[in-house]
């Protein structure tokens, strides 16, 4: 062929493709194009044989695929020559596709949910995986191309600008890609993302396609700013330009023999060069815009998968020329101990999107502009669906711990991002929390409390606790925190809106913008680019400012859109939107388009919205907080400089970086603050808080002290224990461990005769333990018990009172082995009592009503009854009289109260920084009761409990029975069925007790759990969707059983008695007629059921939304896709914590997740 004459025209080009027939398995070279018109369909176009033969004759066979449709684009192409396989991705559509070269039109989905930018794709033929990077979501995926389950695995994000060509190299086990964004360059890695380097990076402007040759390590790309097609050796060296020509926009590349082949399209060129010399054989002028090129030829994929294929992965294989190939998993799933077969995680996939609805907590992949609609409902995306009125979202990526708040219960709370996980309250007490932000580097957690006006700051854990800002706030929203700087930033969208920032420490406080402002709410900030945007739903518009330069401008504005929750994503902008449009949104930055609208018009009310990515919690090496020894908060300020603080009840030391606690010996005050997870001594004569320091931190409530052993006890009834430590902190000891059920919210320590005594709600009883010896210890009354609370004990006269909550509400007392038991008080049934305080000294016991809101004493021989205050408003729980004062905590009030014993007004008292208070204790040296234990001169072997009257009585533990001789216990055999009697005690009791199914006052908290699921589960229906949820069940009515155990028998087995059946032998009428009804209400159910099944069916079919496409196609985005919870979901009350109920520790406790 004469190069100098001029280039050879495929003018009959057209007509050749009008006549052409479907693309064959053999050598084709094969490119996608796209009509320049919107005339004709998208094409992908092969010309027939080996271009030795063709490109010198000039005479070619041309075939081609058609797109069924105008709107489908082809743009990236790859290959599987064994198995004859052809892939592309399709931009409508959103997709990635395949088909088999056989003459066959039936293709089969790769991948669903690309954007519409997938512009480089790569087979490694020796394991059958398909590589692609998609530009919008800046990552390179790998994923099976033959699998009976759609899996992927992200394998490249971290770094990651605008990603278009790829490569693989499986033989030597390289992945390369090229990157056109802001630093351009051309990367190497592994198969799987690792040992990445750079190949070029300089000299390179928009790099694009990419192509190896394997015969000579070469990589080749195209360049089309710089208009040039460029080789590389695959070591880095021997770089050369192939081909250069002005005015071209080279896209992509492939290699053959001699012949480099490429796609121009300025002007919808299919050019050939000589590989080495650049010489250029021929230009075929098109008419279409072409995209991605391959060389379909089984020469360019050598070798084969036996050895992958001898593996049986259960996903996918990756080879490794060093160690050989191995199996991995795709996203969310986790390899199993025969590494081969892969289980399904409990971790969410991340990165996702997540935003709080509400009625609600609500996750969608991170895809969410493409991913197929089809079946999404609520249900399906969302979980934690109780209806606490989820507002604010942060989290953690590394410990991939979601923290979120409830207006409903005025807390927040964190829980892992998992199936089966339980969350966990944080912090309690708070007003409405509409922002949070979690600084990762230093572990603080910040958040903004529009009810008070402040802005609060805490461990993550959230102990130490501290208002940051407190001033000049009027409803203050969203915030954010920028570790790498030290400094948070919030909204106020009050009558006078403004945006600010300040350090962490809450030191110069400076406005960003606080004029044409509408109504700011949620922010974010890009780290990467140092920037924080908002959004503002006034004046409907997204604005960005630069943290570096100070620019303010609107990247993204819509009419009549309400912006609130706010977040970004590679090329996305995801926003929430409250009114007309609620739900969550997409657009595109680039283009500032929008691309998708998820609605739920009248399901909840969408608030806060946050991207679960690590990749935007970068560690900064050079934060201030990052290498501090502060042992509770590290607060940043000006010049990187930090600074140490402590939370309530502790003082700076004088190294700057340790709390300690000063504490009184006398006359002080010991309460509970399950939410700050502390117990504090408060000084009693000047209300000054100390903390009583103990390093592990569940959740505090009820509370005594040991005045001869100078020890503090409390239950703690998230780890289900009771415990006990010196006032200083140290010396912790676990005094006994309790079942699950357990909810101990009374303590009363017997510091005369060595015990303590506890009320268990959850298991409805009262029990003792030994302070001589924690193994001894028993149940001493677990009949006609509902809901026990507070207990105290009188040792000298061998006397215990208590209350109980429940159904029957009452105040009553017994002889402190649980004889002798009589109700002092017997109280209307929508009474709550609390709180419970005993002065011996006058032989008055006081009691705090929760449900009355009153104060109440009566004398200890029933007399004198009287109410010493009644408040409008309250929600009492503990009590206690110290002096001539009684002290009540209150769940309303975030300090403690107090009050002259007599009666008079209550008054604050100390601090009040408190959040939640429960149990509190007082101590005064001059009222401790002096005396001698009735059992010092007599042996027990487990259990010696005073009696009136300076007498006392032997009990044994559980699991032994009392002997004869009334001191010893002998353990129960295994196949006894109860203690012999005794006529030795004054109370006989058995060593094994059930626990009877009583009714509860309807206003308590039922005592349920709930936990992450992988499947929807409803007492109601037996409907079963794969997704994540919260669910809530309730135990079975004892009633329904169809046996009953008769325990009143005269022998100490119980008698199971069965409901006899109807006998057909003595009653055949009876039983033919008993036949005949059951048959006709079974027949009749079953027409009801088809009936409905019908009418729902059409219904269905009326409401259905088509999904053979997507329903944003119109690219103004005029339609959107409208979900909803399924309409036989039940419409479930809102618990709310006041005025409606008297909670058990199950308002405070963590959401347990159910497992099933």
């Amino acid at each position: 062929m004469n190069f100098a004459k001029p280039l050879v025209l495929l003018v009959s080009y057209i007509s050749l493709i009008r006549n052409a027939i479907c693309i064959r398995h053999g050598t084709n070279l094969i490119w996608a194009q796209i009509p320049t018109v919107r005339n004709t369909v998208s094409r992908l176009v092969g010309i027939e044989g080996d271009p030795n033969d063709w490109v010198e004759s000039g005479k070619v066979k041309v075939r081609h695929i058609s797109a069924p449709h105008f709107g489908w684009e082809f743009k990236a192409l790859a290959f599987q020559h064994s198995t004859q396989t052809l892939l592309w991705s399709e931009a409508m559509n959103k997709r990635i596709q395949s088909l088999v070269l056989n003459g066959s039109t039936d293709t089969n989905d790769v991948f669903i949910g690309t954007s519409p930018e997938v512009y480089g794709m790569s087979v490694d033929w020796l394991s059958g995986n398909l590589y692609w990077a998609d530009t919008l979501y800046n990552w390179i995926i790998m994923a099976p191309i033959r699998s009976e389950e759609r899996v992927y695995k992200i394998v490249v994000q971290d770094g990651l600008d605008s990603p278009h060509g790829v490569a693989v190299y499986p033989q030597k086990g390289y992945l390369i890609w090229s990157d056109c964004g802001e630093n351009p360059k051309i990367e190497i890695s592994d198969l799987l993302g690792k040992n990445r380097r750079s190949l070029v990076e300089i000299n390179i402007q928009e790099p694009r396609g990419l192509a190896i040759d394997f015969n000579e390590n070469t990589l080749y790309w195209a360049d089309s700013v710089r208009d040039t097609v460029e080789a590389i050796g695959l070591n880095g060296y021997g770089r050369r330009i192939v081909a250069l020509q002005d005015g071209s926009s080279f896209f992509s590349v492939a290699i053959y023999g001699k012949y480099l082949f490429t796609t121009e399209q300025s002007k919808g060129h299919l050019k050939i060069y000589d590989k080495k010399t650049g010489a250029n054989y021929i230009s075929y002028r098109l008419g279409y815009v072409p995209f991605g090129i391959v060389m379909y030829d089984g020469s360019l994929q050598i070798g084969n998968s036996s050895d992958c294929d001898d593996l049986g992965c259960g996903q996918m294989c990756v080879p490794d020329p060093l160690t050989g190939p191995r199996c991995i998993c795709g996203e969310g799933y986790d390899m199993d101990e025969d590494g081969v077969s892969c289980i399904k995680t409990k971790s969410f996939v991340q990165p996702s999107h997540i935003y709080a609805i509400h009625d609600a907590i609500c996750q969608y992949p991170a895809n969410i502009a493409d991913m197929s609609l089809t079946n999404i409902t609520l249900d399906t995306q969302c979980f934690l669906n109780d209806r606490h009125g989820y507002l604010a979202l942060t989290y953690d990526a590394r410990d991939n711990l979601l923290y979120y708040s409830e207006n409903n219960t005025f807390t927040i709370s964190r829980i892992h991002l998992e199936i089966g996980a339980t969350s966990e309250i944080v912090a309690g007490g708070t007003g409405v929390v509409k922002g949070l932000a979690l600084d990762w580097i230093s572990g603080n957690l910040y958040w903004t409390d529009g009810s008070n006006r402040q802005i609060k700051v805490s461990r993550k854990d959230g102990t130490a606790q501290k208002v940051l800002i407190n001033s000049e706030l009027d409803n203050p929203l969203g915030i954010a925190v920028h570790p790498g700087r030290g400094t948070i930033y919030w909204t106020d969208p009050s009558d006078a809106p403004k945006v600010e920032w300040c350090y962490t420490d809450g030191t110069s406080r400076t406005v960003i913008m606080d004029d044409n402002l509408g109504s700011p709410n949620h922010l974010y900030i890009d780290f990467q680019k140092d920037v924080l945007y908002w959004t503002d739903s006034t004046l409907f518009h997204v604005r960005s400012y630069d943290l570096t330069t100070g620019r303010i401008a609107v990247i993204y504005s819509q009419p009549n859109t309400k912006f609130y929750g706010i977040s970004l994503f590679k090329d996305f902008l995801l926003w929430t939107d409250t009114e007309q449009m609620n739900g969550i949104h997409v657009a595109r930055l680039d283009k500032a388009e929008k691309v998708r609208g998820i609605i739920h018009p009248t399901n909840g009310i969408s608030q806060d919205l946050i991207t679960t990515d690590i990749n935007n919690q970068p560690m900064f090496n050079d934060s201030a907080c990052l290498e501090s020894k502060c042992e509770q908060l590290c607060l940043s300020g000006a010049d990187n400089s930090f600074w140490c603080h402590c939370g309530l009840g502790y003082d700076l030391m004088n190294d700057n970086s340790s709390c300690r606690t000063g504490l009184v010996q006398d006359y002080f005050l010991l309460v509970t603050d399950a939410y700050q997870r502390q117990v504090f001594q408060v000084n009693g004569l000047n209300g000054v808080v100390h903390a009583i320091h103990h390093s592990i931190r569940h959740s505090p409530i009820a509370v005594d002290f040991d005045p001869v052993m100078q020890r503090v006890f409390w239950s703690d009834n998230e780890a289900h224990i009771i415990k006990t430590a010196n006032l200083v902190g140290d010396f912790h000891d676990v005094i006994v461990r309790l079942p699950e059920k357990s909810v101990v919210d009374g303590l009363a320590v017997d510091y005369i005769n060595r015990l303590i005594y506890y009320t268990d709600s959850g298991r409805d009883l009262i029990g003792v333990v030994s302070l001589n010896d924690y193994e001894n210890n028993r149940v001493l009354i677990n009949e006609s018990m509902d809901e026990p609370r507070a207990i105290v004990l009188s040792p000298i006269e061998g006397r215990m009172y208590w209350t109980d909550w429940g159904y029957s509400a009452r105040i009553e007392c017994a002889r402190m082995d649980g004889s002798d038991r009589t109700t002092l008080v017997q109280l209307n049934n929508n009474s709550w009592p609390n709180g419970l305080a005993l002065d011996n000294k006058e032989r008055k016991l006081y009691w705090a009503d929760a449900q009355t809101n009153t104060i109440e004493v009566i004398s200890l021989d029933g007399h004198n009854h009287q109410v010493l205050i009644k408040e409008e408003t309250a929600h009492y729980f503990g009590l206690t009289q110290m002096g001539n004062y009684l002290y009540v905590t209150d769940w309303k009030k975030t300090y403690i109260s107090r009050m002259n014993k007599n009666g008079g007004p209550l008054e604050p008292f100390g601090t009040e920084s408190f959040t939640k208070l429960y149990g509190i204790h007082g101590f005064n040296g001059s009222e401790v009761i002096v005396g001698t234990s009735v059992c010092l001169y007599h042996h027990c072997d487990h259990l010696c409990l005073p009696l009136p009257n300076n007498q006392h009585t032997c009990q044994c533990r559980d699991d032994f029975y009392l002997a004869e001789d009334t001191t010893t216990c002998i353990k129960l055999n295994k196949t006894t069925t109860s203690a012999p009697t005794t006529t030795t005690t004054l109370r006989t009791s058995t060593t094994t007790f059930s626990t009877p199914t009583t009714s509860k006052n309807a206003g308590s908290s039922p005592k349920s759990t709930s936990r992450i699921t992988d499947k929807v589960t409803s007492q109601k229906s037996t409907t079963t969707a794969a997704s994540t949820s919260i669910i809530s069940l309730t135990s079975p009515s004892s009633e329904s059983g169809m046996s009953t155990v008769n325990t009143s028998t005269t022998n100490d087995s119980p008698v199971v008695t069965s409901v006899p059946a109807v006998s057909e032998a003595k009653h055949p009428g009876i039983a033919r007629g008993v036949i005949i009804a059951v048959s006709l209400v079974v027949l009749v159910a079953v027409i009801a059921a088809f009936i409905a099944a019908v009418y729902l069916y059409r219904r269905h079919r009326v409401l259905k939304i088509p999904h053979g496409k997507l329903v944003e196609e119109d690219t103004k985005v005029v339609s959107f896709y409208k979900i909803a919870f399924p309409e036989n979901r039940a419409e479930e009350e809102t618990t709310m914590e006041c005025g409606i109920e008297n909670p058990t520790y199950g308002v405070i406790t963590s959401d347990k997740m159910f497992d099933q």
